[in-house]
């Protein structure tokens, strides 16, 4: 080990796949913070990863420079200055002569730590580490899950000599790579936002992409412009419209007060009022904080069409407080479980409301479904009268195990509905006497879809997120041609649980996925059921962030409330239901969900509490 290092404690970090400023709530429902947006910046300031100068240990010097090649992945011709830079900057922790031969190969690589070692030998010292290929950035921001296995996982060599009093490398990996830390930190991650296609009233839909900290600000809001006018992620291209006949001039200008004018060539002018307005909503909304924007053609400020309205063109911008009334089954029966208010006329006491595995119900209290046990079976029934609790059978919706069933609105008002095998769209009634109407949801090219166990739909009602075979997770674009709903091609949610049974939305960009642990996550007191993640899988962490006791249970089925897109912090509430017991997610436990038994306000002198009822299979509004 060099003398400057012998000096200081040599530890060796190894980087977590960690989602960063989240936290709960020590108690009241349950409910779970999401992170802040990143805070507004001084104007046109960049944010620069740490230098070699100052490392504490030979591992503190390689973690940061597996963060240093933040902005690797840029490599358009508008952008020069941050791809050189960035290789400049990573040179800057090597010594004049690796730097001079050093030319790494490949794409921006995004690497997991795992088992090191620091071998002496004299006056040098190598830091040896198995890394593992998690994925890869490209220059639009987008985030690539490794495709194989064959070669995700290599050893990594660095070599390291005292120069000047100071450590270098001599010998370093040939390619650019960046840690999962480096993604965290060094990464804001953003969506972007594209019209949704084939509706009469689009809504914008979210693409999750990264963007490089090390960007001053105004160049930030043109690689935007750019991400926008190459056009949405290849799995989520169904669902939405690609940005036609947008060309920049010059550089966007970010004022004092942070809004933002995009200059555009004066042929974009000839667009429609609308078209131009839906312009500048999409660029706001796909900037960090949602700063406003106006237009200009060629310097010439367009003075009728900017980003005012904004918030009423995103499905997942809640109108007034956010929806948290819970309900959940008790006794076979349907039960809101706030004492606060009565609950919904559809879910009141009936002949219907009786033997109820699951359910669900919108949050306009208009529709309504019901899973009920009939004989051996599972038997789906949706309400037929808006205002008293009736339902209908809906004909060949049967199956050993159902789902819970999802409302949804938009693309089109239907519930949708899994049997283990398929996913299903049913028309309810729009007329008394009317029978409702299941469709089979087909894959690509009408394919019939096999072994969807679960599944949830994001806001915008445009993306759904399937447990497959209680094994897996993905994501897929909902498509909507012709009264017709087809999934497009699915996308991996890569997760460290043992295995995926029920999946919810926390952010418009974000899951929670529930299941059972994974025994190569350590031993039972320390593994998890229940964890927190990106689409992509990147940040993944298990929920609660800092349990007091194991938080294992295993997990059958889940619902999320989304948080809403306009704020920049948001409670997202999280239940679930494991094999026996309804439960919460709170700041450092688990709970179950318990209801007070009926007369159960007034137990007799003998009993110390008030008698509880076992809830099972909770859940919010749709």
């Amino acid at each position: 080990m060099t003398a400057r290092f012998r000096r200081l404690t040599a530890g060796v970090a190894v980087v977590a796949l960690a989602l960063g400023g989240c936290g709960l709530p020590d108690r009241t429902d349950p409910r779970y913070v999401g992170p802040a947006v990143e805070p507004s910046r001084a104007q046109d300031r960049a944010d620069p990863p740490e230098k070699p100068d100052g490392a504490t240990s030979l591992s503190d010097l390689v973690n940061r420079y597996l963060k240093t090649s933040v902005g690797g992945n840029i490599t358009n011709s508008d952008q020069q200055d941050a791809a050189s830079e960035t290789q400049t900057r990573m040179k800057t922790f090597m010594t004049e002569q690796t730097a001079a031969t050093w030319k790494p190969t490949g794409n921006l690589t995004v690497v997991a730590q795992g088992k090191s070692e620091i071998v002496q030998d004299g006056t040098r010292s190598t830091y040896k580490v198995v890394l593992t290929r998690v994925g890869q950035l490209d220059s639009f921001g987008r985030f690539t899950a490794w495709p194989t296995d064959s070669d995700r996982t290599f050893p990594a060599v660095f070599e390291s000599e005292e120069v000047g009093g100071q450590v270098r490398f001599s010998q370093v990996p040939p390619y650019m790579l960046l840690s999962t830390a480096g993604l965290q930190d060094q990464y804001i991650r953003q969506p972007i936002y594209f019209w949704e296609k084939d509706v009469e009233k689009p809504k914008l839909v979210p693409d999750l992409r990264y963007m490089p900290k090390v960007l001053q600000p105004s160049k930030r809001v043109d690689e935007v412009v750019r991400w926008l006018v190459e056009g949405p992620s290849a799995w989520l291209t169904p669902a939405v419209d690609r940005l036609s006949g947008i060309e920049t001039k010059g550089s966007a200008t970010v004022n004092a007060d942070q809004s933002v004018n995009v200059n555009l060539i004066s042929k974009v002018a000839g667009k429609s009022p609308d078209d131009l307005r839906k312009l500048a909503s999409q660029i706001r909304w796909s900037l960090i904080l949602h700063p406003p924007v106006s237009l200009s053609f060629e310097n010439a400020r367009d003075t009728t069409n900017d980003s005012g309205g904004y918030l009423g063109d995103n499905s997942a911008v809640v109108q007034g407080d956010l929806d948290q009334e819970r309900f959940a089954i008790v006794n076979e029966s349907v039960r809101q479980l706030s004492t606060a208010t009565d609950g919904p006329a559809l879910f009141g006491p009936s002949e219907w409301n009786k033997a109820v595995v699951s359910a669900t119900i919108n949050r306009a209290r208009t529709r309504a479904a019901l899973v009920r046990k009939v004989g051996n079976k599972e038997q789906l029934f949706v309400n037929a009268d808006n205002r008293v609790p009736t339902y209908v059978e809906v004909p060949g919706m049967t199956a050993a195990t159902l789902s819970r069933p999802v409302w949804i609105d938009r693309p089109a008002p239907r519930f949708l509905i899994a049997d283990g095998a398929s996913l299903w769209a049913v028309t309810p009634p729009g007329a008394a006497g009317e029978p409702p109407v299941r469709v089979a949801v087909p894959g690509p090219n009408d394919t019939e879809l096999t072994n969807v166990s679960a599944f949830s739909v994001s806001p915008d009602g445009r993306r759904v997120a399937l447990v497959i075979g209680g094994k897996e997770t993905k994501v897929a674009a909902l498509k909507f041609e012709n009264g017709k709903l087809t999934l497009g091609e699915q996308h991996a949610v890569p997760n460290s649980l043992g295995a995926n049974r029920a999946v919810g939305w926390l952010t418009e960009t974000s899951l929670v996925i529930g299941g059972e642990p994974n025994p190569a996550n350590g031993p039972p007191e320390a593994n998890y059921s229940l964890v927190r993640t990106s689409l992509d899988g990147t940040g993944e962490e298990p929920l609660p962030r800092k349990p007091e006791k194991p938080s294992a249970f295993p997990v059958t089925e889940l619902s999320a409330r989304t948080n809403d897109a306009a704020k920049s912090l948001e409670l997202v509430l999280v239940m679930f239901q494991d094999k026996d017991q309804a439960r919460g997610v709170y700041a450092t436990s688990v709970d179950p969900i318990e209801v007070d038994a009926p007369g159960g306000g007034t137990p007799s002198p003998s009993a110390t509490q008030t008698p509880k009822l076992i809830a099972k299979s909770p859940f919010y509004a749709d």
